[in-house]
């Protein structure tokens, strides 16, 4: 499976060290874990979420793309019933992020949600700490976007 996360150059590493210190939608603090897409454009939209100026033609240049390539059966998809009711809430909510945090201490490599910015997409939760993950392979590129969009 290629899943893919859009970062800061400078951030574009495997340590999770972003969601440790601040968390996430699917983790608590203190808990490493990379957040990504099932395509570059859905990452953009979560990108979106976090940076508005993300398309100024002076911003962009900044960021680049990681793909990940995990093996699938190392990926694990929770039916949504067994999500917390509230996973897509705005802020994200507490259940969500024992949910993930559980799901991660579990030594998994990978889960895939829907994403709340898209929910017909799906965002993956990467664990830099699972015994798996030299199993998992990326590569970095650099963000290319068509002219068009830039402002």
């Amino acid at each position: 499976m290629r899943i893919f996360r859009i970062a800061l150059t400078e951030y574009c590493d495997t340590s999770g060290e972003g969601a440790r210190v601040y968390g996430g939608r699917w983790n608590l603090r203190r808990l490493p874990a990379l957040y990504g897409s099932g395509s570059v454009a859905s990452c953009l939209l979560e990108r979106l979420t976090i940076d508005s100026e993300l398309f100024s033609s002076e911003r962009y240049v900044f960021y680049s793309v990681m793909e990940f390539t995990v093996p699938d059966q190392l990926v694990v998809v929770p039916p949504i019933s067994e999500l917390p009711l509230d996973w897509d809430a705005i802020p994200p909510q507490r259940a969500s992020q024992e949910f993930g945090t559980r799901m991660l201490s579990s030594g998994m490599l990978c889960f895939g949600v829907p994403s709340v910015v898209d929910p017909t997409s799906m965002n993956y939760v990467i664990n830099p700490l699972s015994k798996d993950f030299p199993l998992l392979t990326y590569r970095v590129f650099p963000l290319e976007l068509d002219k068009r969009i830039l402002r």
